[in-house]
């Protein structure tokens, strides 16, 4: 008998429990290490959905817009018959008869009078011919030659003759013959026509004011400077224009 062994108790016990301790058996659940701190908590496999939002109300849609009234027909404008398109034919002839009176008063007669008259027939059956041209440059040819450029009323008389005879030219050859020209279609070109002539024929009395005799060479030449650059002036503001 061993006195000194206690009854009750596994000698082996200790010993189990000390090799236990030294092998590094897997500690229990729950007896591992605590987090360090600031660590956070450890994320979970299964995190519970927070609350789902709101929908918001449906707004409620307001009074539709009451349609007016369908809009009515435009008014209508009652313009007048008009002047048959022959018209404007009859007053080439007319301008240019008054032409040849100028020219007969200045001196011309025979065959360059009879074929100013010609060419005034074909410029009103055909106005977008040549023979409108003609009747621009003929007379002030003709009229220079006669009188040497010296008679100042049929010069500023053939000033708007002329440029009458022009409009009138451009305008027929847009109208045909059977067809009707209302005069508030003729109003915008009359004004453009009297606002050409007031200038020209204020620089036209100025010409007349100047002496009859020879003038010095630097004011003949500053007049061609002058010539030359409204020249140049007419071509760039029509080139601007396009």
């Amino acid at each position: 008998m061993n006195a000194g062994a206690n009854p009750g108790t596994n000698p082996g016990a200790d010993s189990g429990t000390g090799s236990n301790a030294r092998s590094g058996a897997t500690p229990a659940p729950g007896s591992g290490p605590a987090p360090a701190p600031g660590s956070g908590p450890a994320p979970t496999s299964d995190p519970t959905p927070g609350p789902l939002p709101t929908p918001d109300p449906p707004s409620t849609p307001g009074p539709l817009p009451t349609p007016g009234p369908p809009p009515g027909p435009a008014p209508r404008r009652e313009l007048r018959a008009g002047l048959p398109g022959w018209v404007l034919r009859a007053a080439i002839t007319l301008t240019c008869a008054a032409v040849a009176g100028v020219l007969t008063a200045a001196g011309v007669e025979g065959p360059a009078l009879v074929l100013y008259l010609l060419l005034a027939v074909v410029a009103a059956a055909i106005p977008a011919s040549a023979a409108a041209i003609l009747l621009v440059a003929y007379p002030a040819g003709a009229l220079v030659f006669a009188t040497d450029g010296t008679w100042w009323p049929g010069v500023l008389a053939l000033v708007v003759l002329l440029h009458l005879v022009h409009v009138l030219c451009a305008y027929a050859a847009l109208v045909p013959l059977r067809s009707r020209v209302h005069p508030e279609a003729l109003r915008a070109p009359a004004k453009r026509f009297v606002l050409v002539q007031l200038p020209v024929l204020a620089l036209a009395g100025l010409v007349t004011l100047l002496p009859a005799g020879r003038t010095d060479a630097p004011v003949e030449v500053i007049g061609l400077a002058c010539a030359l650059g409204l020249a140049a002036g007419a071509v760039l503001l029509l080139r601007r224009g396009r």
